[in-house]
């Protein structure tokens, strides 16, 4: 590896977290501003677009309906409630959601793509279809509908040529965009051009190496060009990744099943050392798995381990930096020893989700505590 990228390599976590921060400050800037002016349109949607930025859809969905209550017809905020519901996979809310939007403005493309998008999700496919190509007479360069639509006819295997034309034009306008080169040799390869197909389908196994579809396409491709060894070793990276994919699902069921099991047992103030165990096996199942270090911070804390606590927490925040709730642990764990510090943690928690009475709790006590004159 070249000097470049090994520099690179150095710096992505410390611009990860970074990035991080920086979001965590514009929401914090962006409530405050919309608590100087709850009613403003403008910092409603702000703070929602941060909300879904980060993914925090719930909190974006509470803010939007909250404004919806006053402003019940506004399409832009309908819009962005859609695209909430959307991203929780809610399809039949997110489809009625578009609805409302389409009646409340003028009938844009965006509302449309949305209403497809959810109609997509619901298994209605005609009516996926019939809105997207709508989409597309309001804009022709839309990358959504255009991508989608291409892709939606390449599952059917219909229209392939069509198909073609839509994902190139995706491609063309957006390179970089998501599955584009192996849903562009899919359609080609379905519309006869293997050779082409060949071309989108290799880019796409160095674009997206890990993604066992392409393989299995370039390995058709490969032997429709009567060359069997390529379409050998391209099988097997395919096997290889199917088989890398089910352990993977594999360890994901061990270890959301011993994480319930540690949830199940936290209740129980008995069974604190069983609790702390089964997280711990869900932890070596799943590595990066932030929700079990945040109950194990909670064990520790119980335990009044405050060190291994403290340990855990960081640990999740840094897997996870948009969850309040760990902010809070994180708060706790530091309320008698940094005040400071925790007062901090607990401005986090209240930033991402404000009006909750625990925080809003204990930051008055972390307060209060910082402005109080120290014995004479």
């Amino acid at each position: 590896m070249c000097a470049c990228c090994l520099l690179l390599l150095a710096w992505l976590p410390f611009l990860r977290a970074s990035q991080n921060e920086t979001d965590l400050q514009a929401i914090e800037s962006a409530r405050h501003v919309l608590q100087e002016r709850p009613d403003s349109e403008s910092s409603t949607f702000s703070l929602a677009s941060l909300y879904l930025k980060v993914g925090r859809n719930q909190d974006a969905i509470q803010l939007l309906q909250s404004y919806l209550q006053s402003q019940p017809m506004s399409a832009k905020a309908l819009r962005l409630l859609a695209t909430a519901y959307l991203r929780k996979e809610d399809y039949a809310a997110a489809k009625e959601t578009a609805e409302k939007a389409l009646k409340a403005g003028t009938r844009d493309s965006t509302a449309v793509e949305l209403l497809a998008m959810s109609e997509l999700g619901l298994q209605e496919s005609d009516a996926a279809e019939r809105h997207f190509l709508e989409a597309l007479k309001l804009n022709s360069k839309s990358i959504e509908a255009n991508y989608q639509l291409g892709l939606l006819y390449t599952k059917q295997h219909k229209a392939l040529n069509e198909a073609v034309r839509l994902l190139q034009t995706a491609r063309r306008i957006q390179p970089d965009l998501t599955g584009i080169d192996t849903a562009l040799g899919a359609a080609l390869l379905g519309a006869g051009n293997v050779s082409q197909a060949v071309d989108a389908l290799e880019i796409a196994t160095k674009t997206a190496a890990n993604k066992p579809e392409s393989y299995y396409l370039l390995a058709t491709a490969y032997r429709r060009l009567n060359q069997p060894e390529k379409a050998d070793a391209a099988l097997a990276s395919f096997n290889a990744l199917k088989k890398a994919d089910a352990d993977r699902r594999a360890r994901e069921m061990r270890g959301k099943a011993d994480y319930e099991e540690g949830v199940n047992l936290l209740s129980n103030s008995d069974q604190l050392e069983l609790a702390y165990t089964a997280l711990s096996k869900a932890l070596e199942e799943l590595p990066d798995f932030d929700a079990a270090y945040y109950r194990i911070a909670q064990v520790s804390y119980l335990k009044g381990d405050l060190p291994e606590a403290l340990t855990s927490i960081r640990r999740a925040i840094k897997l996870n930096p948009f969850e309040p709730e760990y902010y809070f642990v994180l708060a706790r764990c530091l309320q008698d020893n940094d005040s400071k510090a925790a007062l901090e943690a607990i401005d986090n928690a209240i930033n991402l989700r404000p009006g909750v009475q625990d925080f809003e709790d204990l930051s008055r006590e972390l307060k209060s505590k910082l402005t109080a004159k120290p014995p004479a």
